[in-house]
């Protein structure tokens, strides 16, 4: 058994969080084959995505600032809870009484939730995984978790879709929400939160001030901004083109889906092989391998060579997804955690709704295959400003700190510790020095 795995908390927290992105990569899918068929326009699927990712993003920090003081253990169940209680009303409404702005404002409420829970449950997972000094063996192992939901969810979101429709599968998102939040329910140790709390008025915008003072941090989050609008333009253009550009059904836009899943799997292999790379290394080859595989998807005369593409892309995702998550994680301080994995989810749900914005206009004037090939194009540039801009980015674990985000001024942790620091990490750059010391003037 991995190290990491002997933890047990840890042990709850990925499968909880595996079962999520079943259950979201599911659902997502037969949402989306919902929309497109009762609207029959790209702006349908458009608006889904704007409203289960771009909308909430902007709200999720607010929540989360709101709940990160709590205790874990009966937060988390409560949000996943929430979550079947919402997937069940959606599953009445995807029947013969589809009514869309209900759907569309039942999957805002969902997408705030989902990404507060999303985010106390990552920064409890560096906080259990760091004190044991194995985040990036804890992220692996929850990237290959991710990955394999990734894989398995779009397919059976389609299957279930396309042999029994819609309401059983969004019945079934429910039933694997509810059983998260028993999971959670019954977990022990897990993470306790700082006994002091402070109120959470202005501590969203200190989150933004801890990045905006760290210069390193502050490039990592741009040029992954810039790397995640490109990213994300095909996301509503993909079942477009599986049913229009190649004439396949429901069940075959599941299985494009699958194949990106298929090579994240295969990515997360890569990362848990080569995790302790620098992290600009890694986040190139990911990147590049997304550029890649978009541009086979646009060029594909085939169903079979546009899979192969979406391997190749799934491959980058798999790998880049999991190498910046971690570089940021390993520049921020333990205190900041849950907010700082918020602003990043708020970042990178936010994005992508210009991402799908842009795919879906592209799409609805021009055609899909134009889209995806901006998507290519855009993915390796960004892979040459990842080489460039983030030529100084280290890497290390999560330092300790003596103040909770709270509006005062924290206590900058110092690695001067050699257990402290991943191997080959240099103890005396300045440049990390100075990102650990600098002080945070709260807003």
């Amino acid at each position: 058994m991995k190290p990491v795995l002997r933890i047990a908390a840890y042990r709850r927290l990925v499968a909880a969080y595996t079962l999520n992105e079943l259950a979201f990569m599911a659902s997502s899918v037969a949402l989306t084959l919902l929309i497109y068929a009762r609207t029959g326009s790209a702006f349908g699927a458009t608006a889904f995505f704007l409203c289960s990712q771009f909308v909430p993003a902007l709200l999720s920090p607010m929540l989360v600032a709101r709940l990160d003081q709590r205790p874990l253990r009966p937060t988390l169940p409560a949000l996943y809870w929430l979550e079947t209680a919402i997937f069940i009303v959606l599953a009445g409404l995807a029947g013969h009484r589809f009514m869309l702005v209900p759907v569309l404002a039942l999957t805002v409420v969902n997408g705030v939730i989902a990404f507060a829970a999303r985010s106390l449950a990552r920064a409890a997972t560096v906080t259990v995984t760091s004190a044991k000094g194995l985040l990036r063996e804890g992220n692996a192992v929850a990237n290959a978790g991710f990955s394999m939901a990734f894989l398995i969810g779009p397919g059976v979101g389609g299957a279930v879709v396309a042999a029994g429709g819609t309401s059983e599968a969004l019945l079934g998102t429910a039933v694997l929400f509810g059983v998260i939040g028993l999971m959670l329910a019954t977990a022990r140790d897990l993470p306790q939160p700082s006994p002091t709390r402070s109120p959470a008025r202005g501590r969203v915008s200190a989150a933004v001030a801890y990045v905006r003072e760290r210069p390193t941090l502050r490039a990592l989050m741009l040029v992954q901004s810039s790397g995640i609008l490109f990213f994300t333009i095909s996301v509503p253009v993909e079942v477009v083109f599986v049913r229009t550009s190649l004439g396949a059904s429901a069940a075959g836009y599941g299985a494009l889906v699958s194949a990106w899943g298929a090579g994240a799997m295969a990515g997360a292999a890569i990362y848990a092989r080569y995790n302790r790379l620098p992290s600009r290394a890694l986040m190139a080859l990911g990147a590049g391998s997304l550029g890649l595989g978009f541009l086979v998807m646009a060029a594909a005369p085939t169903f079979a060579v546009a899979i192969a593409g979406g391997v190749l892309a799934g491959i980058g995702n798999g790998v880049e997804s999991v190498a910046g998550r971690t570089a940021v994680q390993e520049l921020t301080e333990t205190s900041w955690m849950a907010l700082m994995m918020s602003l990043q989810e708020s970042l990178f749900q936010s994005v992508p709704g210009l991402g799908i914005l842009i795919g879906g206009t592209i799409t609805a004037l021009g055609s899909p295959r134009t889209a995806l090939a901006v998507a290519g194009l855009g993915s390796l540039a960004v892979t040459g400003a990842i080489w460039v801009v983030l030529a100084n980015l280290g890497g290390g674990p999560v330092p300790a700190s003596g103040a909770a985000a709270n509006g005062s001024e924290p206590v900058a942790a110092t690695a001067t510790d050699p257990e402290l620091a991943p191997d080959g990490a240099d103890l005396a750059d300045p440049r990390r020095e100075r990102a650990r010391t600098a002080a945070v003037r709260h807003q």
